[in-house]
């Protein structure tokens, strides 16, 4: 599985990690990666547990009941260059929207994973002027 260029997006123009929650669901939808109940289940798992990863990032999901809405593996990346509240006081600059069902969107996850617990590498994701440059950047260092 591969970043797919139609999904990567810098937007300013959000007012609460809601409406990122609800975009990045949206985006998958017409992605066709999930039917638009997967949408309420994101927000489910946003109000049960969170999805605030590590300093700056999160990774809004469905729950566990929803795998059955997911259609195939995608993933949306966002960038809010001012940064949105998450929790806490702590602010999200990056959401990853997921929908998975199976194993075949695990090592990208990994890839990611590994990109973002290294400080450099996620400072130029964090970097990252355009959607190009991002989708460029997600694209060159997972596999």
């Amino acid at each position: 599985m591969r970043f797919d260029r139609n999904l990567v997006f810098i937007k300013a123009d959000f007012n609460s990690k809601d409406e990122i929650v609800e975009f990045l669901g949206r985006q998958l939808v017409q992605a066709g990666a999930v039917h638009p109940e997967y949408i309420t289940a994101m927000h489910k798992r946003e109000q049960d547990i969170g999805t605030y990863i590590t300093e700056g990032v999160a990774i809004p999901h469905g729950t566990e009941e929803s795998r059955s809405l997911v259609k195939k593996a995608a993933i949306v990346v966002l960038k809010v260059p001012q940064g949105i509240e998450w929790i806490d006081g702590k602010k999200v600059y990056l959401a990853f929207g997921i929908a998975g069902n199976n194993e075949d969107h695990v090592a990208l996850l990994g890839g990611l994973a590994t990109i973002l617990m290294d400080a450099e590498q996620k400072e130029k994701l964090m970097a990252a002027k355009s959607e190009e440059d991002l989708f460029a950047y997600l694209d060159e260092n997972i596999e």
